[in-house]
């Protein structure tokens, strides 16, 4: 079965910024700064279209955002196919902030209204279309999640979560004691919070619930747990010779997994040695996601535009083949033909 995932999540402006350990302890720490266009389900999304998966993405865009105008731009020049909700309400502005001290993430900020828009449940049902996998991130609230789910188990769809943070991870939940899920990814921080310990070690197989196929927990340079059918597998970390940055790693290993579910017949060997390629990749690189371009004008402009112009011309030329050129009233006519395209300018553009 070809793989086709559709991606429920967040999509937003990422600002890395990378201080050297020499200035810890100043206040004003040297450092460089990255952007890029980042969020849990559209990193998600970028790496399984990457590797060559038919994908979708669904997301909440904010109508008064300017970061709304990039989003859009960037992802029109990937292969994944975009629906989007726009919200006409002022939220927060949508965002994540990290600070990393030589390429290990310290803290971070995030600022999310994903959770703050009610769903539309027809642009949920499109993005369903005919994917056989969904993958859905913690961004969302239970109630939006549930709102989801539901749309998926209507479609008969494998489904995939993917924790997101410590502080949303247990948003879960109450789904999983109603509805049966093939996997949940989550790295050892969102473990202990997940499963209410100190040590993640000592989580058991008897603690995974009966309605999840597969939990996958990641330890770092450690490598990852699997539980699956009362037992616990331990894979180590890939080898890399160099590790430039471990951010976007757990992304990398849930791209891999999701990858494997969507496919007929399940295979740890096949699903690990995946995880190895993409996390093995991600770490050798600042960011495995997209980074601003240069706009481009729109096909669709050009061709408006286009249009304009003839009719000018057409204008002219008619006015010329009935005898009637009167220099007032070609100017009236383009004057007219102007004010009608600057009247719908705005709905065409990008």
């Amino acid at each position: 079965m070809k793989s086709n995932i559709v991606v429920f999540g967040g999509v937003h402006i990422d600002i890395w910024a990378d201080y050297d350990a020499s200035c810890k302890n100043n206040l004003d720490q040297i450092g460089n700064l990255l952007y890029s266009i980042g969020g849990t389900g559209y990193n998600i999304a970028y790496l399984l279209s990457k590797h060559g998966v038919k994908t979708t993405f669904f997301s909440i865009l904010n109508a008064n955002s300017y970061n709304t105008i990039w989003i859009k731009r960037e992802l029109a020049s990937t292969k994944i196919k975009t629906i989007f909700q726009i919200e006409k309400n002022t939220f927060v502005e949508n965002g994540f902030v990290a600070i990393r001290n030589n390429g290990i993430l310290e803290r971070a900020i995030t600022s999310s209204y994903l959770s703050k828009a009610e769903l539309d449940v027809k642009k949920i049902e499109k993005a369903l279309g005919t994917c056989n996998l969904a993958v859905i991130d913690c961004n969302f609230e239970t109630h939006q999640i549930f709102t989801i789910v539901q749309a998926c188990l209507r479609k008969n769809l494998k489904i995939c979560f993917a924790a997101t943070s410590d502080s949303k991870v247990r948003r879960i939940i109450p789904i999983l004691d109603n509805v049966h899920i093939n996997a949940v990814v989550m790295n050892e921080i969102e473990a202990m919070k997940f499963f209410q310990t100190d040590n993640v070690d000592s989580v058991t197989p008897d603690q995974i619930s009966k309605n999840l196929d597969y939990c996958i927990v990641t330890l770092a340079e450690r490598g990852h747990y699997i539980f699956h059918n009362g037992e616990r597998q331990h894979y180590p970390a890939p080898n890399v010779a160099e590790v430039v940055s471990s951010s976007g790693c757990g992304d990398a290993l849930f791209s891999a997994v999701a990858k494997t579910i969507s496919e007929e017949n399940f295979s740890v060997v096949k699903c690990n040695a995946r995880i190895y390629k993409y996390v093995g990749e991600s770490l050798t690189q600042n960011t495995t996601y997209l980074k601003p371009t240069k706009r481009k004008v729109p096909r669709k402009i050009v061709f408006f535009w286009g249009v304009v112009v003839s009719a000018c011309i057409m204008a002219i030329a008619l006015s010329f083949i009935l005898k009637q050129f009167e220099l007032g009233m070609i100017f009236t006519i383009i004057g007219t033909i102007f004010a009608f395209a600057q009247s719908i300018r705005s709905e065409i553009r990008d």
